[in-house]
């Protein structure tokens, strides 16, 4: 009984190291006048969805009121159909300052999906794993670096 109370522990403790949870981020999707098309928060796998957007250019922006991002690092991953761009390594202190922003292109009929995970690159994001449910060229990807606020012509290194 004792043996089967530590496993159970050790699991436990593993299962929370490799899942680590992604507090809550607020996520604004805005088309190329500024105006917003999504105003939310991430879910609990730190996920987001928008409903479907006209086509065009738009800016993600992620920012946090939640001081338990501060020492984190982060990877996001954004796209729209058979699009996504990637940030890797994304210092916590961003999201609290003017937030992490990244461009992306949506095509007809499709919305802008993403998440952020916990760690140096996305490669435990759902979404990167299934590339949207329709990549299926990995040559499409497109990384970026994360920019911070309004300002989308100055970029900062995540």
């Amino acid at each position: 009984m004792k043996n089967l109370l530590l496993q159970l522990c050790l699991f436990l403790v593993v299962a929370s190291v490799t899942n680590a949870a992604v507090p809550p981020l607020n996520v604004t999707v805005s088309d190329s006048t500024g105006k917003t098309a999504f105003k939310g928060t991430t879910k609990t796998e730190g996920d987001f969805a928008t409903a479907k957007l006209q086509p065009g250019s738009y800016v993600v922006q992620f920012t946090a009121t939640n001081s338990a991002v501060k020492n984190g690092q982060y990877s996001i991953v954004v796209g729209a159909g058979t699009k996504k761009v990637v940030a890797n390594a994304v210092a916590g202190e961003k999201f609290l300052g003017g937030g992490v922003a990244m461009k992306v292109e949506v095509g007809a009929g499709l919305n802008v999906a993403g998440q952020v995970v916990s760690g140096p690159t996305v490669v435990n994001s759902r979404y990167y794993k299934d590339s949207l449910g329709r990549l299926q060229d990995k040559a499409q990807d497109q990384h970026q670096e994360g920019f911070q606020g309004q300002n989308t012509n100055k970029m900062i290194r995540p």
